[in-house]
């Protein structure tokens, strides 16, 4: 794997953590828990809201410099999986195989080119958007049941 490849992953690993809640752990042993809100790559920067430290101190936003992390953990398991979700819509509504792409850094499923699935739901209109909004909502009703043992 190139070092580009390796960079722009790491990358889109960060972007799918942005709105979620994350712990991160300082260089020194102290960390704050909170909502990634915003970092910026390569230095990874980083923005927490209402963020909690280790004494339970609470801050609407911190920011934290990159060179003092020393651990980004994410504390939620994503319910939406984009190589899970393309390979349940495959099965279920019987679709060929080239007609659904995924975008890893987008973590988004391409459905014929017209149809956009993220965790945020389905964009697009017309039939086959609202049946793939039907087999998203079972997607995700069957994760949490999954995830939740």
């Amino acid at each position: 794997m190139a070092l580009i490849d390796a960079s722009r992953r790491l990358a889109a690993e960060l972007a799918g953590l942005v709105d979620k809640k994350v712990k991160v752990i300082l260089a020194d042993g102290r960390f704050y828990e909170g909502i990634l809100t915003g970092f910026d790559h390569p230095s990874l920067n980083i923005l927490l809201e209402n963020a909690v430290d280790n004494k339970g101190n609470k801050y609407p936003k911190v920011i934290i410099k990159g060179e003092r992390i020393s651990e980004i953990l994410t504390t939620e398991i994503p319910l939406f999986d984009p190589n899970d979700f393309r390979e349940y819509i495959i099965r279920e509504m019987r679709l060929p195989e080239h007609l659904v792409k995924i975008i890893p850094e987008a973590r988004v499923v391409i459905v014929q080119g017209r149809y956009k699935v993220s965790e945020k739901g389905v964009e697009g209109t017309g039939p086959l958007a609202q049946t793939l909004y039907e087999f998203f909502q079972r997607y995700i009703e069957e994760r949490k049941k999954l995830l939740q043992g």
